[in-house]
């Protein structure tokens, strides 16, 4: 499986460098305006880079979610204490501290990769759209033409439901808190309880990412049935999978993005021998 931090420390290389070559271009065949078009995409290699600093914060966050849940953390089990960091808490607050803090720095890196791809590879309603941000579900999921070589199809059909899912979860927490709609996401709010989603829960996130198997092989998925961590229950195992799916997803965007934006640059620029 690809290292998104790796694949995003590489494209912004690539990136920079295209940028660094297209400084100063005048008196092409190629008109100017070509070339200013090509240098404020280039830039977005700031942004990459940017991005590849978020990586770390994401698994020190995933750290303090898993000392939450293990037993070493429990300071008082009969009054549900336990240790978070420096601090004891009921475990429903440390748990829901944790978890929150943990989405919601995976989707800010997911959040900035999915404007830089939509801005290099999106259609012009995307790139060119100085009010809104290109988002991962709204866009790569919501609507039927978006990116170049219909490669929302391939998001669509391959990461839609692991991409939902985490997108709902992230929203759940950091939106909505302890409940949506009077329906609580986990089971309970005891140690015992851990990270097991409520059964409503799972009904609701089902209806709201459009859940749909054959064979237990859930669609828009890559995992085999075999692999499927949604029948567990427990969001810990549910995201570090499917967090796992979406970072291929990405890996596979920003590489593509990148290497075809690079790739049109050298294509049309060889009369002007810039390469």
């Amino acid at each position: 499986m690809a290292d998104l931090k790796t694949e995003v420390e590489n494209s912004a290389d690539k990136l920079r460098s295209a940028w660094t070559k297209l400084q100063g271009v005048f008196g092409t065949s190629l008109p100017q305006k070509c070339y200013e078009q090509w240098i404020n995409r280039a830039a977005l290699y700031r942004v990459l880079n940017g991005t590849a600093t978020i990586f770390p914060a994401r698994q020190a966050a995933w750290n303090v979610v898993q000392a939450v849940a293990t037993s070493s953390s429990v300071k008082d089990a009969e009054r549900n204490i336990v240790m978070h960091g420096p601090l004891e808490m009921d475990f429903s607050v440390a748990r829901h501290l944790a978890l929150t803090a943990y989405v919601a720095v995976t989707w800010s890196a997911y959040d900035r990769l999915a404007n830089i791809c939509g801005r290099l590879a999106g259609i012009t309603e995307l790139t060119e759209n100085p009010r809104q941000n290109p988002k991962a579900c709204e866009d790569f999921l919501g609507k039927k033409d978006t990116l170049g070589f219909a490669a929302h199809m391939t998001i669509q059909q391959a990461y839609r439901w692991p991409l939902k899912v985490t997108y709902k979860i992230r929203n759940w927490l950091v939106h909505e808190g302890y409940e949506e709609n009077s329906t609580p996401l986990f089971q309970g709010n005891r140690i015992a309880d851990g990270f097991r989603l409520n059964d409503d829960a799972i009904r609701h996130l089902e209806k709201c990412c459009a859940y749909s198997a054959d064979n237990d092989k859930i669609d828009g998925c890559c995992l085999a049935a075999a692999e499927e961590c949604w029948p567990t229950g427990d969001v810990l195992t549910i995201l570090e999978l499917y967090h796992a799916e979406v970072d291929e997803m990405f890996a596979g965007l920003v590489t593509w993005s990148v290497d075809s934006f690079v790739g049109q640059i050298i294509a049309f620029s060889g009369r002007d021998r810039l390469h």
